[in-house]
């Protein structure tokens, strides 16, 4: 397993625990997520956090600017952690150790639908209602849309997989054609 990643895991679990202790689990996600989400989506931001030769206390100042006002005090000096350590470039990945954690400690999971056309609000809240009586977890549920399916739609679930695509009634179809021959 890569480094970063085992890293990534150790800081993600690490905020996890202190969230979980203080009761604020929902909150440190949203917080967590912001302050990834601008990293991600700020070249100048990211460039200034990740600069070799920029003082850790200025770019601790940065995120204190940016974000005192919006995030707990508990995510500031993880921030301020992982920076020190010089980690910030892991930060999403530990967002996102944090997130899984979170939501299994909260008895949520997270669903991701892909599906050959977008579905309508109607159809999300059934499968969502279907994989909670499943599951017997809340489901967190993120769509994508992949036209390769041609209809249907797949649900991955961790390490679980429900493929309802009609691709993969073809390829079956397929399979089972060329086994006769």
């Amino acid at each position: 397993m890569d480094k970063n990643v085992i890293l990534a895991k150790k800081y993600g679990r690490a905020i996890y625990e202190i969230a979980a202790e203080q009761h604020c689990l929902e909150q440190t996600e949203e917080d967590l997520r912001l302050i990834a989400d601008t990293i991600g989506k700020s070249k100048e931001l990211g460039e200034i956090l990740n600069h070799p030769l920029l003082a850790k206390d200025v770019k601790k100042d940065t995120i204190n600017k940016l974000f005192a006002d919006k995030v707990q005090p508990i995510v500031l000096q993880f921030c301020y952690v992982v920076i020190d350590k010089g980690r910030i470039a892991d930060f999403a990945a530990m967002a996102d150790v944090y997130a899984n954690l979170a939501h299994h400690g909260m008895g949520m999971e997270e669903a991701v639908v892909t599906s050959a056309f977008p579905l309508t609000k109607s159809q999300v809240d059934a499968l969502k209602a279907k994989l909670a009586e499943i599951t017997g977890s809340k489901i967190i549920m993120k769509q994508k849309v992949d036209a390769s399916l041609i209809g249907g739609f797949t649900v991955r679930m961790g390490d679980r997989l429900i493929d309802g695509s009609v691709a993969r009634q073809l390829a079956a179809l397929r399979s089972q054609m060329m086994q006769r021959d």
